[in-house]
């Protein structure tokens, strides 16, 4: 095993403190620029946000920033680009709510000191990734990204590591997929790559299909010293 792959939002970044919060922020201000209040609601369900709480697999929670956009746009003409622009404009907004899970960070200190790569597989954008590494320091921590705007494909679909594998001359042997929801388990199910569910997201257990082990954190990932699948490596 060489590289570990870690889903960002509810894996390594508490998905509550910050992506629930910008939706309802989103999903008020879209209603109010498009005066259509009595749509709220459906809007609200249709991003996967459900009296104010993320559901598993929902587009927010697991979908692209063009999924985001195409759901603004069935509400109104023109509410793809504004959804692009509230975002953009409200980088600060989410770089000041943005906080790692709780021994996160640790989880990635010890994984490079044991010699492993962590990469970081988001449907977030790069600029959005990018964003996120600067803000909570994790520049020397994190060795790549595959970013949800980097090919047109997007998980589960293996061809979205295609770009990151063929980077580093690895094959699916070598690295391992830690994610909080079925996009991230799912990941190059049918090629054979291991993956890990997390509970720390948007998804319980039942969620998590395709996953060959289940933890409550990524702090689950280190068993005395070692990385839980260390006797894998090549």
């Amino acid at each position: 095993m060489e590289a570990i792959l870690f889903d960002k939002d509810g894996t390594l970044l508490n998905y509550e403190k910050v992506w629930t919060p910008f939706a309802i922020k989103s999903v008020k201000a879209f209603t109010e620029h498009f005066n259509i209040h009595s749509q709220k609601e459906n809007v609200a369900r249709a991003l996967g946000l459900v009296d104010n709480k993320m559901q598993s697999g929902s587009v927010a929670a697991s979908g692209t920033g063009t999924d985001i956009h195409e759901t603004y746009e069935k509400f109104a003409e023109g509410g793809g680009e504004w959804a692009q622009r509230f975002y953009e404009e409200n980088l600060d907004f989410i770089a000041e709510h943005m906080e790692l899970i709780d021994g996160s960070r640790e989880v990635l200190s010890t994984l490079k000191t044991l010699g492993y790569k962590n990469v970081i597989v988001t449907s977030d954008s790069r600029k959005g990734t990018e964003l996120f590494i600067k803000q909570l320091d994790l520049t020397e921590l994190i060795d790549d990204i595959v970013a949800g705007d980097d090919t047109e494909y997007q998980k589960p679909d293996i061809r979205v590591l295609y770009p990151f594998l063929n980077r580093h001359n690895y094959a699916v042997d070598d690295i391992v997929m830690v994610g909080d929801n079925d996009a991230d388990t799912l990941l190059g199910k049918d090629e054979g790559l291991y993956t890990i569910g997390v509970l720390s997201g948007t998804s319980k257990e039942d969620d998590l299909k395709g996953a060959d082990m289940i933890l409550a954190s990524v702090t689950d990932l280190i068993e005395s010293g070692e990385f839980v699948l260390h006797d894998k490596r090549k």
